[in-house]
């Protein structure tokens, strides 16, 4: 078995936006930089796996179209072998149009698939003898669902604390950890998958968040040149903030939910059983599915809003005028991009969009492999895919964005995932 590992700094320039948020924000400084990680698996049978985790809210269809062909053809593999991920950092570069509050910049979008596909490749170049290790750590401290039922029985995303209420469903509180270490002797690497919303830092300079303090600890721990990434699982109604037990956020928080994760990723680490006769496998499918329609209901509500649209908030004018919009061009066909690989008897199953928890418990219960993990933002861009049970009003992920797929896509998606798994099981 052969694995390489390296990184590269994509920090953007000051003066770009910033997406993420109902407001405007013009980079101005720099709390770390930001990177793109690869790691490259390569095993006896010459079956090569790359997986690329890179900082930003998403990676656009734009530039993994480039991305993920490129790296293909000068890697000479499989396109079904290439996974492409981001941590969907709210403090990265311009990868992401927002309606008026951020747009997509072309230069940025030219370096950053510039910067993956070397990345790639120059993981390929630090192939080595490795030995490799699957383990899981337990964390129910760092994320919370945000989706709550109301003791009136309405429902409401991120409800004021002290509220009457009670969360609709739970988090996964596993740490994945793929452990890497030299034949020769020493730690190589880790990728370290755990699934919270990467959004606690806020403000206009860019930060890598909670895995880049992550990352920093664990090197602080093995070594600087020790090489940990970070890959997000289905992380849709999960965040960083407790308001059942009313924690917020306060100043450098996200570095100690890193400091943490990385103590849990270690700690877990420790007990890694670690091979060396690992066999690759991967697969690939791309479907179609379609977009949401706007209803009577959700248009009437859109006139309303225009009809006194100085006084509506922010987020109420932007959905309103995503729902004529919507209207106006009808439903589009998506092409989603349905991944599995396979690394010895671990499965990982990714998906793009942001799936909630609840897809990927369902993934790991009805997955052929007891060793099983969810990566999230892979291959594809951002876009919320709730259950059916909350698709209610008060739920902000479930209100109506032009990506925002039918109500049945999470459940298309799992089954499609699922089918997958069994060819390469």
């Amino acid at each position: 078995m052969k694995c390489g590992m390296y990184e590269l700094d994509i920090t953007p320039a000051l003066g770009y936006e910033i997406p993420g948020y109902f407001e405007v924000r013009i980079a101005d400084g720099i709390r770390e930089k930001l990177y793109t990680h690869a790691a490259y698996f390569e095993d006896d049978n010459e079956k090569r796996i790359v997986i690329i985790s890179t900082d930003g809210l998403q990676i656009p269809d734009s530039v993994n179209e480039i991305v993920r062909p490129q790296i293909a053809e000068k890697l000479n593999m499989d396109i079904s072998g290439v996974l492409t991920c981001a941590t969907h950092i709210h403090t990265g570069g311009p990868l992401y149009s927002w309606d008026i509050f951020s747009h997509t910049d072309e230069t940025y979008l030219n370096f950053l698939a510039s910067r993956m596909v070397d990345v790639a490749i120059l993981s390929q170049r630090e192939k080595r003898s490795v030995t490799i290790g699957y383990t899981k750590g337990y964390d129910d401290s760092i994320a919370h669902y945000r989706d709550f039922v109301m003791n009136d029985g309405t429902y409401r995303t991120n409800p004021g604390i002290g509220d009457n209420k009670k969360a609709f469903g739970k988090i996964d509180p596993d740490v994945n950890v793929i452990r890497i270490d030299n034949v020769s002797g020493g730690r190589y690497g880790a990728i370290v998958g755990y699934t919270c919303h990467t959004d606690c830092v806020a403000g206009t300079w860019y930060s890598s968040d909670f895995p880049g303090a992550m990352k920093e600890t664990l090197r602080k721990l093995y070594g600087c040149d020790f090489m940990p990434m970070f890959v997000n699982g289905f992380f849709g109604n999960i965040n960083h903030i407790d308001f059942e037990k009313s924690s917020h956020r306060v100043p450098g928080y996200y570095k100690s939910m890193g400091r943490r994760l990385a103590a849990e990723a270690s700690r877990a680490m420790e007990f890694a059983e670690l091979k060396t006769d690992i066999e690759l496998n991967m697969i690939s499918e791309t479907i179609k599915i379609p977009t949401k329609e706007p209803d009577k209901e959700l248009l009437a509500w859109a006139d309303k809003i225009f009809k006194d649209y100085d006084n509506a908030s922010v987020d109420d004018r932007h959905f309103a005028s995503e729902a004529r919009h919507i209207k106006k061009m009808g439903a589009q066909n998506i092409d989603i991009v349905m991944q599995v690989v396979r690394i010895g008897d671990l499965i990982i199953f990714a998906s793009p969009r942001e799936m909630y928890v609840e897809f990927q418990l369902m993934l790991k219960e009805k997955s052929p492999s007891a060793q099983t993990m969810c990566i999230g933002l892979a291959n594809g861009p951002c876009g919320y895919v709730p259950i059916r049970e909350l698709v209610q009003p008060g739920i902000y992920e479930a209100r109506l964005n032009r990506d925002r797929l039918i109500d049945e896509a999470g459940y298309i998606m799992v089954d499609k995932l699922l089918k997958l798994a069994q060819l390469i099981r």
